[in-house]
């Protein structure tokens, strides 16, 4: 006979399974979503002419310049600042993915899934550091042809940044009290 604590533990399992489906696809969407734009910046980014966009404007921290007037060095140093943050938010969504699919198998107190955790945390944590240098190192490209004087090193905090930062920090709390959750879970197992 199934006690009614059984039957309600299997409705909040199942619960957590369904969700964690549901949020494997819908973070795979946005990976492959991340990826198109990705392409379509950099291409943007390093050919404005070909793709006829050269009349288009960049703004970054208070500077807004023609996108054809950028030279091509500076161009590409921007693409290549665009290519960091994508890749960085490509990583947490990878990331995010593993784990909503560790969870959808039940796999809670798994090293697999402890792995992802503190993961998701370093690299939300590197993105938030990357916001905060992203600022004055894209307004220095900007500007970079400028005369000198006319330079600018923008810094601009945002509350994006410190969001990063702090969840960061608390998935890698979150990831080694999952391990250590997981270390009582194994001895308890090896008592019965």
């Amino acid at each position: 006979m199934v006690s009614p604590e059984q039957t309600e533990r299997e409705r909040r399992l199942a619960r957590i399974r369904q969700l964690s489906n549901a949020m494997t696809v819908f973070v795979t969407v946005i990976l492959v979503l991340i990826s198109v734009v990705s392409a379509i910046l950099l291409f943007l980014l390093l050919l404005p002419a070909i793709l006829e966009v050269s009349t288009g404007r960049l703004a970054l921290t208070g500077v807004d310049r023609m996108l054809g007037d950028i030279p091509f060095w500076q161009r590409l140093g921007l693409a290549a600042l665009v290519a960091v943050a994508l890749y960085l938010l490509c990583r947490i969504f990878w990331n995010l993915r593993q784990l909503f699919f560790q969870f959808s198998r039940g796999a809670f107190f798994v090293s697999t899934t402890q792995s992802h955790i503190l993961s998701l945390g370093v690299w939300l944590l590197a993105y938030g550091v990357f916001i905060v240098l992203a600022s004055p190192i894209g307004s220095l490209l900007l500007t970079l042809d400028n005369v000198p004087g006319e330079r600018r090193l923008e810094l601009d905090l945002s509350g994006s940044a410190f969001f990063f930062l702090i969840f960061g920090a608390l998935m890698i709390v979150f990831g080694w009290i999952m391990r250590e959750a997981a270390a009582i879970a194994e001895e308890n197992r090896h008592f019965v």
